[in-house]
């Protein structure tokens, strides 16, 4: 596990989630949360910083005790000048860019949903760039010829 050994020594506590149960418990980083706030009645703030789903998910977790969640939309973020509205995000009925305001906000308030519609746009055009770079990446024939 990346940097385990760097959180257990600054953490009172760590919880590690897989999908398969490798390491750790089975589940989902939703379901460490879930764990640690039953465990800790007196949690009263979660940081999520990951894949959109995970965040969204974690904050889920903490809606219905209210803790605060901040979530970090670093993921969404594009060329970092708020020029080019890719990291635009819904919060509540505001509209703000991940780059200049954040990238740090309530999880609570994100519109998670739309986030995912927009990141999920561009599915075809990233798979056809994805197979035409398989096709010709030079560092993969370099690999292959190397002794």
């Amino acid at each position: 596990m990346f940097w385990e050994d760097r959180f257990r020594a600054v953490c009172d506590e760590v919880i590690l989630c897989t999908d398969d149960g490798s390491a750790g418990m089975k589940g989902f980083v939703s379901d460490g949360v879930e764990r640690a706030i039953a465990a800790h009645p007196d949690i009263d703030e979660v940081v999520a910083i990951g894949p959109l789903i995970m965040m969204k998910a974690c904050a889920e977790a903490t809606r219905p005790h209210r803790i605060h969640t901040t979530v970090s939309l670093n993921p969404i973020m594009v060329d970092g000048t708020g020029m080019c509205g890719g990291c635009r995000v819904k919060l509540g009925d505001t509209v703000k860019f991940a780059c200049v305001d954040g990238p740090d906000f309530d999880g609570h308030l994100v519109d998670f949903e739309d986030l995912m519609v927009r990141l999920r746009r561009y599915a075809n055009e990233e798979k056809v760039a994805t197979e035409r770079w398989s096709e010709t990446c030079r560092m993969r024939t370099l690999a292959a010829t190397a002794p």
